[in-house]
């Protein structure tokens, strides 16, 4: 057993866990107390009221005598902002902030050894204590592991806005709102306050007046299993999740550290190695399980709730509201877990709303937002992701937890590149409206009288403006809640918002407890007419509305999509690229020298080109006949690298100058776990050089290159090529070499006019007849601008016709740096790109243009398939609003009848209490009875034994008695 003292030092009081009463502070654990905001000791509660909404809904009538409901706002009174709003794209193409090659956030979930299998031995065991609490979905959904997309999430932060916390679109704002939070991960609206504070000694083992402890005791036993762990540590510095799991759980495991996964898949994979959900029967605790209650004291009957409580701290560090080292627990969550643990409901879905709001704020407030390590459960915001916009492949089996668990295992991300990410999110034409709404296809009126059920009335407190509190540690944060802002998700029409009266985002020990109190509010008499669902939610908005958002956001995150893709090249990885170039030059010049010619060159090459130590050559382990054999690979330079449009280069470079990050990795489209580590070398730093086949990404029928290679001859002969351009042609200098493959696809009349050259023999040796370093230097160059023209055209090659306007930056900053070493004419081929260029942006924007339309022999086809799918729905539709109606109206009965019952029970357990001390005065008199009977009993038997007087007996008594009352007188009347 340990013992809580309480000590002061430097004016703060401090929880001290010792073994004895005798053992000094330096021996124990030692603890920072907070007074909490709720409890025996928080206090007298301040009696300020924020003032409430009795409406917060609002009719608007329309031109053509409808009605259009809109939501109402107590915290937004002031008028409309006319600016536009500051978010991270918006710095970042103003160059307040720049990207950088990473993202690294401290909050998402990975594997944790033995805690799958401590989850399911807790669903086991306390599966209907869970759902009485309202907590089984919420820990159900950490039995999983979840998937990102790396562009996307770079994309939902770059319109993220930190001053409204919403993100914005080109139709407006959407966010993450405490119902989404509920429906996708579970975690409950309505219960106590959430707090992380170090209780007193006094409250942490006292009890109340009425012999009740302040805090469940299982609590102490949380605080005994720390100093245990702790004890002999030198720093003290906290217990690691790994050691808390390890000490509390003693079962076998069943699930190892996933293994990286590199298989490419165009879907998701059918299995992963996630858990699969099913949850078994719980085991007997062990001889060593008990040994664990044993060595910190616990009591038999408090084991099963003492073991909850340790699962359910665990489970807040590092799933719930991870802080910025989520594998440490921390022992302020101890009083929360152990009330939990004991049947407290508590509301954990405004402290996980304001930890993402917060997390996002501070990555949208960065200058370099790729490090700012913010800490929050980023796992929910990617399940708002999916619901929402569609980004994660669905589970092959429909899981039985909250909704958030359909996306969950590794792969589950869809891939997209950083242009798609973007059009997916900054667009917002393509969200799903409505995935979460408790409301669908009729009007409800929701009154908050006491008599809304749990999951209406959490629908109806999501749907009000306010502030979110979480005082964590003597930190009161504070968040503002805006579902006014993003009205139609919950189905209202949107109107032009205001803006906050405050903009409150930290606050004080009383002003919290009001704004906590006003928040997750009850029995307010307030009312909600939710709306039936519009069908098209993205325009379900006034004219001034659209006017508005049209002048305060005006589609920058669209226009500036370039500055935004290229800031997340690191600052410093243009420098690397430029030094391997260099380097690169520098390797060339080597081929096939003799030992002196190389020396020579070798230094005349570093007076003149200055080249960096870099010992990393492009191609300097290939061989010249290996360099263009068929699908080798070639490490490009980096800028070239860059130019394909992949994530980063510096992430797979030779050496990393920092430790690997596991929050650096990108998304793909591999069936892998994005927090497991990736091979030095990526599959999208390589390109494939491939003479005979097409690429596996080129498109069906002519590629782009063979395109480009019609068009040089079509110009050729219209024109009339100069000499000079001929001869480059010849020497191979400008035109990539069209091989007999490619050779067969075209016309006859152009492979008669198509010089077809063998694969060069690249680098090439220059002829010289003795040294001379202007010949060196000019050959490096001119090689130089063929390696750059190789890559440029396989690239071209190998992109698709539509992506090929996106390429047209990347080939021009290509040609300027061929054109600045001024080695050879590529004006002819500035022009024929140039040309080309202009045409696939032609090409695209006529088959934008008819992308819409349908072609005439299907047209009719699938209109009547469509509208026969229509209305089957629409027939689907009024049969489930017809059983939802004949449910809501069942559960409106049972809600009365339930309301009948209850007043019955008052009236009978009223009833019965009275019988209850009638019956105890009628057996008091009873008793008394029963004493008078017992004492009656004993004269019978009294009676009963005694012997009859006979007649005979009585007479001569009698004759006695008046013989002696004459002897009596005589002897009276005697005298001497």
């Amino acid at each position: 057993m340990v013992v809580f003292k309480e000590v002061a030092f430097s004016n703060e009081k401090y929880l001290l866990i010792t073994d004895s009463d005798g053992d000094s502070g330096d021996k124990g654990t030692k603890l920072l107390v907070h007074p909490p905001i709720q409890g025996s000791y928080s206090g007298k509660w301040p009696s300020h009221q924020y003032p409430e909404l009795k409406n917060w809904s609002l009719d608007l009538p329309q031109d053509d005598g409808t009605k259009v409901h809109s939501l109402k706002s107590l915290i937004h009174d002031k008028e409309p902002r006319t600016t536009p709003f500051q978010t991270l794209g918006r710095r970042i193409i103003d160059g307040d902030a720049h990207w950088g090659p990473s993202l690294r956030l401290s909050g998402a979930f990975s594997y944790i050894e033995n805690y799958w299998e401590w989850l399911e031995d807790i669903l086991g065991r306390n599966k209907q204590e869970l759902r009485e609490n309202c907590l089984f979905d919420a820990l159900y959904a950490s039995l999983f592991t979840y998937d990102r997309n790396l562009h996307v999430l770079r994309a939902f932060c770059e319109a993220w806005c930190p001053d409204t916390n919403t993100l914005h679109t080109s139709v407006g704002e959407l966010s993450l709102s405490l119902w989404d939070l509920h429906k996708l991960g579970g975690l409950p609206i309505i219960g106590g306050i959430y707090e992380e504070v170090i209780p007193c000694a006094e409250e942490l083992t006292g009890v109340n007046e009425k012999k009740l402890r302040h805090i469940p005791q299982s609590c102490e036993y949380l605080f005994a299993a720390l100093h245990h762990l702790q004890r002999g540590e030198s720093n003290k510095a906290g217990v690691s999740a790994d050691q808390w799991i390890n000490f509390w759980f003693k079962g076998k495991t069943r699930y190892s550290k996933p293994k990286q996964r590199r298989i490419k898949r165009a879907s998701r994979a059918q299995a992963t190695q996630n858990p699969d959900g099913e949850i078994g029967q719980p085991r007997k605790f062990s001889s060593q399980d008990n040994g664990v209650f044993n060595t910190i004291g616990v009591k038999l009957h408090l084991r099963e709730e003492s073991y909850l409580a340790a699962f359910i701290s665990c489970w807040l560090c590092v799933f719930v509201l991870p802080d910025e080292d989520p594998h440490y627990i921390r022992p302020s969550t101890f009083k929360m877990a152990s009330m939990m643990a004991a049947g407290r409901k508590t509301c954990l879905a405004v402290p996980v709303l304001l930890s993402i709001y917060r997390g996002l704020d501070k990555i949208s407030n960065s200058a370099t937002p790729g490090c700012a390590r913010a800490a929050f459960p980023v796992h929910y915001v990617y399940a708002w992701l999916a619901s929402y916009f569609s980004t994660h492949y669905s589970t092959p089996n429909t899981m039985p937890g909250p909704t958030m668990t359909n996306y969950s295992g590794e792969g589950g991300a869809r891939y997209f590149d950083e242009n798609s990410a973007r059009d997916l999110i900054h667009q917002g034409d393509k969200v799903t409206w409505g995935i979460t709404s408790l409301v669908k296809n009729r009007n409800e009126l929701f009154i908050d009288d006491g008599k809304l059920a749990n999951l209406e009335l959490s629908y109806f407190v999501s749907a009000c403006s306010n502030y979110l509190v979480l005082h964590a540690e003597g930190d009161f944060l504070v968040e503002p809640y805006s579902p006014y802002r993003f009205a139609r998700q919950f189905g209202f029409y949107q109107v032009p918002p205001q803006e906050l009266g405050a903009d409150v985002r930290s606050t004080n020990y009383d002003l919290s407890r009001i704004l906590w109190r006003t928040a997750i509010r009850s029995k307010t008499e307030s009312k909600i007419l939710f709306p039936s669902y519009p069908l098209n939610a993205s325009k379900h908005t006034s004219s001034g509305f659209q006017t508005w958002w049209s002048t305060v956001h005006d589609d920058y995150l669209l226009k500036g999509r370039d500055t935004l893709i290229k800031s997340i090249q690191s600052s410093g990885e243009q420098k690397r690229s430029k030094g391997k170039e260099l380097a690169n030059l520098n390797n060339l010049s080597k081929v096939d020298y003799s030992l002196e010619m190389k020396q020579k060159t070798v230094r005349n090459e570093k007076e003149i080109l200055k080249s960096s130590n870099n010992k990393v050559a492009t191609l300097e382990d290939l061989t010249p006949n290996e360099q263009f054999s068929k699908g080798t690979s070639v490490r490009l330079p980096s800028k070239i690298v860059k130019a394909i449009d992949h994530d980063s280069c510096n992430s797979h470079e030779e050496k990393r100058s920092e430790p690997f990050d596991e929050e650096d990795e990108q998304s793909t489209s591999t069936d892998q776990h994005w927090k497991r580590k990736k091979s030095k070398l990526d599959d999208q730093d390589l390109i494939f050089i491939d003479d005979g086949e097409p690429s596996q990404i080129s498109v069906e029928g002519p590629t782009a290159f063979e395109l480009l290679a019609k068009q040089v001859i079509s110009s050729t002969q219209q024109m009339g090529a100069s000499e000079n351009s001929k001869k480059a042609v010849e020497d191979g200098n400008v035109i990539q070499q069209i091989t007999p493959q490619k050779v067969e696809h075209m016309t006859p009349s152009a492979q008669k006019k198509l010089k077809i050259f063998d694969p060069p023999s690249w680098p090439r040796a220059p002829r010289v007849s003795e040294f001379c370093p202007q010949n060196v230097i000019s050959t490096c160059r001119r090689d130089y601008i063929q390696m750059l023209w190789n890559n440029l055209r396989v690239m071209i090659s190998q992109t698709a016709l539509e992506r090929m306007p996106a390429l047209e930056m990347k080939a021009n900053e290509i040609i300027e740096e061929m054109q600045s070493f001024n080695a050879a004419d590529i004006s002819n081929l500035q022009g024929l790109l140039k040309a080309f260029f202009a045409n696939a942006a032609r090409y695209v924007a006529v088959k934008s243009s008819l992308s819409n339309k349908i072609p005439a022999e299907s047209y009719d086809e699938l209109l009547s398939t469509a509208t026969q799918h229509l209305r089957d729905a629409q027939s689907k539709e009024r049969q489930q609003a017809e059983k939802i109606s004949t449910h809501m109206l069942k559960l409106k009965e049972i809600d009365r009848e339930e309301v009948e019952l209850r007043k019955r029970l008052e009236f009978l357990d009223t009833h019965r209490k009275e019988t209850l001390s009638l019956l105890r005065e009628e057996q008091d008199d009873l008793t008394r009875v029963q004493g008078v009977m017992v004492d009656l009993q004993n004269e019978v038997r009294k009676i009963e034994n005694s012997p009859p007087l006979l007649a005979e007996e009585s007479q001569t008594l009698d004759k006695m008695q008046a013989l002696l009352e004459s002897n009596q007188k005589e002897l009276s009347s005697f005298e001497f």
